[in-house]
């Protein structure tokens, strides 16, 4: 069994809206958590042998740049009773030949959680080095949080949510 943990200052999460001004991104880095996995070889790791993975953000972290519509953020999502979004992975299976892979697992975000699929592209750069990538569709309704407005703006419900890790072998 190989331990890999994130390296919080290079992974990181996107998350793009659409309102009725044009999109806006929130961004955050610092994500934390891990994976095992079952080693097929002291340089070969199989992503679709993976025993524990969880994903970890601090809401707090995410920011647009602009305060107004932060704070907004912050309010629908009610960051101080909610501070943490976490994933914890509960399959994989390969999709087609490639580093491709479908995974299943469960969002926490807003004191909800919900099943959820994606995929993600796994590449193994190093024996010691992981990244994966992925990307997601989630409708913020679906975690019990309206859609924000403020004066004029609106904010569509459904946001595209991008994660991009890295991890080191933690042995």
């Amino acid at each position: 069994m190989v331990r890999f943990r994130l390296v919080p200052e290079r992974s990181s999460l996107a998350i793009d809206a659409r309102s009725n001004v044009g999109p806006i991104r929130w961004e955050a880095a610092g994500l934390r958590g891990g994976f095992e996995v079952v080693e097929a070889s002291p340089e070969v790791v199989d992503p679709r042998k993976v025993e524990w993975a969880e994903v970890e953000l601090s809401v707090e972290s995410l920011t647009s740049g602009n305060s107004l519509y932060d704070a907004e953020l912050q309010r629908r999502i009610d960051g101080r009773a909610y501070p943490t979004a976490r994933v914890a992975l509960r399959h994989v299976d390969p999709v087609g030949t490639g580093n491709r892979y479908q995974l299943q697992g469960d969002l926490t975000f807003h004191g909800v959680t919900r099943l959820l699929t994606g995929t993600v592209v796994v590449a193994f750069p190093a024996a010691d080095v992981a990244l994966v990538y992925g990307e997601k569709v989630i409708d913020i309704r679906d975690f019990d949080v309206p859609s924000p407005a403020v004066l004029m703006l609106k904010i569509l419900p459904d946001v595209r949510v991008r994660m991009s890790l890295e991890a080191q072998r933690d042995d």
